[in-house]
């Protein structure tokens, strides 16, 4: 049988031929056609009307993202609940895709904004495939970077029209391209006024070479900053200008104009005025300051003197305000020192004066006065009125004042020496337990220039080699072991010999020096530690005592750290001992900076233990390792029944927390044994040796091994 013709036309060879070039062609076109899709910025999905998924790229897999397996057994509808927790607005997005497909529109266009603070364009649009499928395309496209550029461009845009200044845009040629609110309100033209016009317009003819002078060095790429000159505004008003203008340039660097930023300095009258004001008065308070009390008691002085009549000069101090700035913050302490302000001004008379010298240190001038007695009443005051409640913010504050008086003219002639013995006479308040007042006497006087001097003389110690560390071992109570030794500051004043820590550390930590000394003694110790180490078989710790103003310091972990890298010495055998007093000032940041010492090994004990906030819910929150027992119990053991019951209520504290707990001071057989008898494990004291310098300890420890 014959086939037909067109079958043997089919199965011609030119026939086949054609039939694979166009299989090959079309699988081009269909490679192309899948690799334009997938490199495209955009994620796609097609889905038919049921929400069926026909085709998706990898970028919509990505932007979500959403694991490949899902796409070939979910729908639609069911991807969108998937993604739709991460979009800030998940039920919108929702509610707008089952409406789409519920009502099928042309096309629609909406934004999706992701937790993450991206944002995509979500487009779709329905298309018909082959006459009668309808098929639903739809396209995201990140824009977040095209969003965050818009609002830069924004925000530019409102911060120039914002401006208080003129600035003012001009091409190359001197043409006005650009003028802000600011230019409106200086020079008094609208913008639709001047943009096209020259810039010559602003510019007197006198001045106008110096113009050309200046776009000269602009034109180089230079700078003009802040020169002085007269600018006209509407109506040829001459107007003096502080002008800044900076080189305009394209995205090629090329230089296509310039911007000014004009400003009006006849306010310079205000300003000034607001500059002597400022010299005159405190900006927190708005009370007199040190220039003006000045000025006032000067003048005061020579009134009393004129007239013969007395006046007092009263120091006022606020009482641990420091605790306040530290615990609250400085915000709620200034607003603390303001509502301090108001009260002092509202408890002395009109004619007197109250102003503020320091941070929290005030001086009340009573500029007449009869008797000593109206001063002593009128601090009394001072003292009553301060101490009274303050609410700041949700903060109730308790406060209290020390005061020093000295008069007019029985304690001094001048200001400097009325100031200086006031001064005095506070510090003498102070040290009697504050939240009083004190008159100035001779002895205070003496007091007050002794410790200038001792703070004098400090300063110059480390550069002259005074300030050395001792060593005291610190021994295990069982076996009678070196298990470490504690590094003690001391000062060798020059021709006065050693000078007692009671004497030069408080001192040293008002003025600040107990920064240098601090990190000096400690460097000194880790040094000399690591050569017992390394040399003399010595495997015990190394303590080093550190002050409340060390340890407040924002950067005293970076210190110790710094400290510990540059000597060698393991962090694991450094114990650093603070006191309670220490530790309960700006909990949060104490707990942080022992978080950071403990996280490299760091060890912390607790000195002086139980004089201070001793207390289990301290001990439980921070990271620390030691209790160290204060003298003070010690000494009166064992015959002291207190004294007994302290110390073994410290030791089942430290033990029932797990620290290791030492006792300080033990000087007699006696009282290492009763120690030992209640299980407290570590002592130290002039038992087993007194503070000695590196080379004794070296000889002492040969000894005891």
């Amino acid at each position: 049988m014959r086939l037909p013709a067109f079958f043997a036309v089919f199965n011609s060879k030119e026939t086949r031929k054609a039939l694979e070039e166009k299989t090959a062609e079309f699988s081009r076109s269909l490679s192309l056609c899948k690799a334009t899709v997938e490199l495209t910025a955009e994620g796609l999905l097609v889905t038919d009307r049921v929400g069926r998924v026909l085709y998706h790229n990898q970028f919509y897999l990505e932007m979500w993202p959403i694991p490949e397996e899902f796409m070939d057994n979910m729908s639609h509808q069911a991807i969108v609940q998937y993604g739709s927790s991460q979009l800030k607005e998940s039920q919108r997005f929702l509610h707008a895709t089952e409406e789409i497909y519920h009502a099928w529109p042309p096309e629609s266009l909406d934004l999706l904004q992701f937790n993450d603070c991206r944002i995509f364009e979500r487009y779709t649009k329905a298309k018909v495939l082959e006459g009668q499928n309808m098929v639903r395309v739809w396209s995201l496209r990140n824009i977040t970077e095209r969003r965050e550029a818009d609002a830069y461009k924004a925000q530019l845009a409102a911060i120039v029209e914002s401006s208080n200044d003129a600035i003012i845009v001009q091409d190359l040629n001197g043409i006005i391209t650009s003028w802000n609110a600011g230019a409106e309100g200086l020079f008094g033209y609208r913008a639709s006024e001047v943009i096209g016009s020259s810039v010559g317009i602003l510019i007197p003819p006198d001045l106008r070479e110096e113009e050309g002078d200046i776009m000269c060095l602009i034109k180089s790429g230079r700078r003009a900053d802040h020169f002085e000159t007269v600018r006209w505004g509407k109506g040829r008003k001459p107007i003096d200008v502080s002008v800044t203008i900076s080189a305009m340039k394209d995205r090629a660097g090329n230089i296509i104009g310039a911007s000014k930023i004009v400003r009006d300095i006849t306010q310079r009258k205000e300003s000034q005025e607001r500059i002597e004001y400022l010299a005159h008065y405190d900006s927190l308070t708005g009370l007199p300051n040190r220039t003006l009390l000045s000025d006032r008691l000067r003048i005061a002085i020579e009134n009393a003197r004129r007239y013969s009549i007395r006046l007092a000069l009263l120091f006022v101090d606020i009482d641990r305000f420091k605790l306040v700035n530290d615990s609250l913050g400085h915000e709620i302490g200034d607003k603390l020192l303001k509502a301090v302000a108001q009260r002092m001004q509202s408890t002395v008379r009109q004619a007197d004066t109250v102003s503020r010298v320091g941070g929290d240190e005030f001086v009340v001038l009573l500029s007449r006065i009869e008797t000593a007695t109206d001063a002593a009443r009128s601090a009394e005051k001072l003292i009553i009125s301060i101490s009274q409640p303050y609410q700041i913010e949700e903060h109730e504050l308790l406060l209290t004042a020390s005061i020093g008086i000295s008069i007019y003219p029985d304690n001094g002639k001048d200001a400097s020496s009325l100031t200086r013995n006031a001064d005095a006479a506070m510090y003498s308040a102070k040290g009697q337990g504050r939240n009083r007042y004190q008159f100035y006497s001779e002895d205070l006087t003496y007091a007050a220039a002794e410790r200038l001097r001792l703070e004098h003389d400090l300063r110059g110690a480390l550069s002259r080699d005074e300030i050395f560390p001792l060593y005291q071992p610190q021994i295990e109570l069982a076996t009678g072991r070196v298990i470490g030794v504690e590094a003690l500051m001391r000062w060798n004043r020059a021709g006065q010999g050693l000078i007692s820590p009671a004497s030069f550390i408080p001192v040293a930590e008002d003025s600040g020096l107990i920064l240098a000394l601090g990190e000096y003694i400690l460097r000194k110790a880790c040094l000399q530690a690591r050569q017992w180490h390394e040399h003399q078989g010595f495997q015990g710790t190394i303590a080093v005592n550190v002050s409340a103003v060390q340890f407040r310091q924002n950067d005293f972990t970076d210190v110790v750290l710094r400290v510990l890298s540059e000597t060698g010495f393991p962090p694991e055998c450094l114990e650093l001992e603070v006191t309670e007093s220490v530790v309960m000032q700006g909990l949060e940041s104490v707990v942080q900076k022992m978080g950071i010492l403990e996280s490299h090994g760091i060890k912390l004990a607790i000195d002086d233990f139980g004089t201070g906030y001793s207390s289990l819910s301290y001990l439980r929150q921070f990271a620390i390792d030691r209790l160290k027992i204060d003298q003070s119990f010690v000494r009166d053991l064992p015959g002291d029944a207190d004294a007994q019951a302290i110390i073994r209520a410290i030791v089942a504290m430290g033990r029932s927390l797990g620290l290791r707990v030492m006792a300080e001071g033990v000087e007699t057989e006696a009282q290492a044994r009763f120690l030992q008898d209640i299980e407290c494990t570590e002592s130290q004291g002039y038992l087993y040796a007194r503070p000695m310098k590196s080379n004794d300890f070296e000889a002492w420890l040969k000894t005891r091994n």
